[in-house]
């Protein structure tokens, strides 16, 4: 790391060789898309966008944007998430503020997005009311009320969750996006819930806490272990939802999941022992089961 910011070698660092330098120490580290990761780190640093460091490839750095580069460097080298240290990341083409308490959104959750409108928008209903439990960043949320913002459907969205870290991601989300109208409840599963809803949206910890150990370091070293830790088989969310989900459920209600890979089986066991059928199941790009749509059976 000294290399980078060694002032006797004398010679003046620019972009280009920031990038060149940066791009090699990560694939030698062995961290994923290495280039990419380099020009997300230099761009934050630089205060620029990705496409700016290739129209100013020779524009040398201060000795000051050198340190502040180095020290980001050496914490991705570290594994130390790339989200964490940009204090964002983007999600159904919107930028959500993401820390160390909460969990970073992943891409398979935007079909789980998807499934929802696909529901909604196939119906005749234009009203509609929604329960999200366990919101981390309030991606699921937002985005779904962004989405409906225009349109002749109106959602009215309620987001739960048990970390007391949450609330404040959560706010700077629906300051970030100048949204008032997403009502926030702490809550463990229904606990504080006394409401019926047309929809339940749930995207929970599903890894067992034997799996947390082989999980990528990034994961397993620096995202909270509340926002993966699924219990026993990583279903012991789903089982508390449908326990007591009927209760909570409008008639003709619908809850959707987001699934761990291979959990679709022990999830269906689940929902049969509580009145509920599985409708339909979406697979993600690798086609791994990944979205369940359950009703009451």
């Amino acid at each position: 790391m000294t290399k980078l910011v060694n002032k006797q070698e004398n010679q003046v660092w620019t972009i280009k060789k920031v990038l060149l330098w940066t791009s090699s120490y990560f694939r030698e580290k062995g961290i994923e898309s290495p280039k990419f990761n380099s020009e997300c780190i230099l761009a934050k640093v630089l205060n620029k966008t990705r496409l700016d460091l290739y129209l100013g490839f020779d524009m040398p750095l201060t000795s000051h944007e050198l340190s502040e580069a180095k020290q980001l460097i050496k914490k991705r080298a570290n594994f130390y998430p790339l989200q964490y240290l940009l204090g964002e990341t983007e999600f159904y083409g919107h930028k959500f503020i993401v820390n160390e308490s909460v969990f970073i959104p992943r891409p398979e959750t935007e079909l789980l997005l998807d499934e929802v409108i696909e529901h909604i928008e196939k119906s005749d209903r234009t009203e509609w009311k929604i329960l999200e439990i366990g919101t981390g960043t309030g991606i699921i949320p937002i985005s779904l009320y962004k989405h409906f913002q225009n349109s002749p459907i109106t959602v009215s969205i309620t987001a739960t969750d048990i970390s007391k870290d949450v609330p404040e991601n959560f706010k700077a989300n629906l300051n970030l996006h100048k949204i008032n109208n997403i009502d926030f409840i702490p809550s463990d599963l229904f606990q504080n819930i006394f409401d019926k809803f047309d929809i339940i949206i749930s995207n929970p910890p599903y890894i067992s806490p034997e799996d947390i150990e082989n999980l990528q370091n990034e994961v397993k070293d620096y995202e909270p272990r509340i926002a993966l830790n699924g219990g026993k088989m990583g279903l012991e969310i789903y089982s508390g939802i449908l326990n007591d989900a009927s209760k909570f459920l409008n008639k003709s209600g619908t809850i959707f999941f987001e699934i761990g890979a291979n959990q679709k089986n022990d999830i269906l066991k689940i929902a049969i022992e509580t009145n509920f059928k599985i409708t339909r199941t979406k697979q993600d790009f690798n086609e791994l089961d990944r979205v369940l749509t359950i009703k009451k059976g």
